[in-house]
C-alpha cells in the first residue's frame, strides 16, 4: 500500500513559538506552517507576520498565488474571516525562495466539527477509532470525513513518545508503530495521539483519548480449517501474537438450529479486550453454528 509518510513530532513541540495578537493567538504548528487560533464568533481580521528566512541581503517579493502581497524579508499580511492561504517569497527574478502556509483554527467551538463525522455506535465524543490486531505495538486508527470535507487531509500528527505514523493512501486512516513497545512487558504509560486535519485554510485537531495497546486489541477473524459433522476445528488468527500459549484466546461458538452455518469469534483470554468479528461457515444440511473468539 502506498502511504504518505508523516514526520511525527513530540508533544508540545508546536507551541514552541507563539504570539498573541488581540484575541487571536498565532502559533507555529510545524516548519513553514502558522496557525491563527481565533474565536470565530467575534474574529474579523488580524495581522500575521511572515519571514522569508535567511534571505536578508536579497530583494524579496511575496505572493499569494499570483497576487503580489508585499516586499522585503519580513512582512505582515492581513488574514480576514477564516481565510488563510499559502504565501511564497521570491527573488527579483521570480525564483522561489521560501513559503509559509497560514491556517485558521476556531478554538471556541470544539463541538462544532466540520472535517470528521462522530462515531454513531458509541455514546462518547469519538471521531477517530484505533484498533490493534496484536501486541506488537502496531495499531491502526480510522475516521470518516464529512460529506463536504472529503478533500481534507492530515497535515500533522502529534504524539507523546517515539511512535512513527503514516497515512493510508485513501486518506481514511493512520497506521502507527510504538517503537518502544514490548509484547511481553506490562504497559506503563498510555499513548497520547492528536491528528491535525486541513480543509482548504481551516485547521481542526482531534485528540484521541489516551490508551494502552491492550485496551484497543481486537483479534482478526479465525480460520476454520476442518468440519466433520458437528465438529469444527479452527486456528488462531495468523496476525495474533506468538507464542500462542503465552497469548491465549477465548472462543465463543454460536449455534443456530434449522440452518446450515457456523459462526465463531474470539477475544484475549487474559485481558478484557474487544471480541473479533464473527467468522461465518456454511454447512450443507447441518444445524447452523456460529463461532466467536
Amino acid at each position: 500500500m502506498n502511504m504518505l509518510r508523516l514526520n511525527v513530532l513530540y508533544l508540545l513541540l508546536h507551541v514552541a513559538s507563539s504570539s498573541q495578537h488581540g484575541t487571536e493567538t498565532i502559533e507555529t504548528l510545524m516548519p513553514n506552517v502558522l496557525v491563527v487560533k481565533v474565536d470565530r464568533r467575534v474574529f474579523t481580521e488580524t495581522q500575521v507576520p511572515l519571514s522569508c528566512g535567511d534571505y536578508l541581503d536579497t530583494e524579496v517579493i511575496w505572493r499569494k498565488g499570483s497576487k503580489h502581497v508585499g516586499q522585503g524579508n519580513q512582512i505582515r499580511v492581513k488574514v480576514e474571516s477564516m481565510m488563510g492561504g499559502n504565501y511564497s517569497c521570491h527573488n527579483a527574478a521570480g525564483v522561489y525562495l521560501n513559503h509559509t502556509l497560514v491556517l485558521v483554527q476556531d478554538i471556541q467551538s470544539p463541538n462544532r466539527r466540520c472535517v470528521l463525522e462522530k462515531s454513531h455506535d458509541t455514546d462518547e465524543d469519538e471521531y477517530i477509532r484505533c484498533l490493534a490486531k496484536n501486541y506488537s505495538g502496531i495499531f491502526h486508527c480510522s475516521w470518516k470525513k464529512t460529506e463536504h470535507r472529503m478533500s481534507a487531509a492530515v497535515v500533522f500528527v502529534q504524539v507523546g513518545r517515539p511512535i512513527s505514523c503514516s497515512v493510508d493512501s485513501d486518506g481514511a486512516g493512520l497506521t502507527c508503530q510504538d517503537r518502544d513497545s514490548c509484547p511481553f512487558a506490562e504497559e506503563v504509560s498510555r499513548i497520547d495521539l492528536t491528528v491535525y486535519f486541513r480543509s482548504n485554510d481551516l485547521l481542526e485537531e482531534y485528540t484521541i483519548t489516551p490508551f494502552y495497546i491492550r485496551e484497543i486489541v481486537k483479534p482478526d477473524k479465525i480460520h476454520i480449517t476442518k468440519v466433520e459433522g458437528n465438529t469444527f476445528q479452527w486456528e488462531y488468527p495468523a496476525t495474533w501474537s506468538r507464542p500462542w500459549p503465552y497469548f491465549p484466546l477465548t472462543f465463543r461458538v454460536k449455534v443456530v438450529h434449522q440452518g446450515a452455518s457456523c459462526d465463531s469469534k474470539e477475544q484475549d483470554d487474559l485481558v478484557d479486550s474487544q471480541w473479533s468479528q464473527w467468522t461465518h461457515h456454511e454447512v450443507k444440511n447441518k444445524p447452523k453454528k456460529h463461532l466467536q473468539v
